[in-house]
């Protein structure tokens, strides 16, 4: 073996032992980032003569419509049907917490938020078929969704795009795709809503109602204690 390479080697394991040390590094840090995260709670102030206070579950709707018999119920705001709370960002390729259904004879959210060009996935927990439908949408056609299964359609970026049942006409909503759509809220009937485990980053809250940007404001994850959002009113 000769001097020159004698002198190479420990050069080599030096170049060996940066790449390891970067990449123990990267590890390190992308574990620190996931570890950056935690809930992210608030809570929308509604007009009082508007909440609806009945617990989840299937309602009769045919007493908000005059029928010769029953007299129609004052309307009142339902807070997990109409509203839909998201945080939009960069970093996150598959969006935290979105899920979508009819359930009661309506759609939750009414809203439909969901990742732009991607597939969305709308379940049936309703005991009768539906046959969702949108016009502004391509090969969103009405399709038979029998009870405990679920429609998939891939929602192209843009929006709202009005949405409805075939079968059923009360039902009707509306779908936005957003490209950088990071995470979608759990809303409680009072209000109150929350997302899981959102990694550390500087995020916009948005919250849509009957398919329109109500208010937004941007929110900082700094680390994986909770973080309350003052609480957000609403007309």
């Amino acid at each position: 073996m000769n001097r020159q390479e004698l002198r190479g080697r420990p050069r080599a394991r030096s170049l060996l032992l940066a790449t390891a040390v970067s990449a123990t590094t990267a590890v390190a840090l992308l574990i620190a980032n996931d570890a950056l995260a935690g809930p992210v709670r608030g809570e929308l102030n509604l007009p009082d003569d508007q909440v609806n206070t009945e617990e989840e579950g299937p309602r009769p709707y045919y007493w908000n419509a005059w029928n010769g018999f029953l007299e129609p119920r004052k309307r009142t705001m339902n807070p997990q049907r109409e509203l839909a709370v998201v945080l939009t960002g960069s970093g996150v390729p598959n969006p935290i917490g979105c899920e979508y259904r009819i359930v009661g004879g309506d759609l939750q959210p009414r809203t439909i938020v969901t990742k732009g060009g991607a597939s969305v996935r709308i379940e049936n927990r309703d005991g009768c078929t539906h046959e969702l439908q949108s016009e502004g949408i391509e090969g969103f056609a009405p399709l038979a969704t029998a009870p405990g299964n679920a429609r998939a359609i891939n929602i192209p970026s843009g929006g709202p795009h009005e949405l409805s049942d075939r079968l059923y006409g009360h039902i009707h909503g509306w779908v936005i795709g957003l490209d950088d759509l990071v995470a979608c809220a759990t809303i409680a009937p009072d209000g109150k809503y929350q997302f899981e485990s959102v990694p550390a980053g500087e995020y916009t809250l948005t919250i849509y109602r009957d398919g329109e940007e109500v208010t937004s404001q941007p929110v900082a994850v700094t680390g994986d204690a909770p973080l309350a959002i003052d609480p957000i009113t609403l007309e």
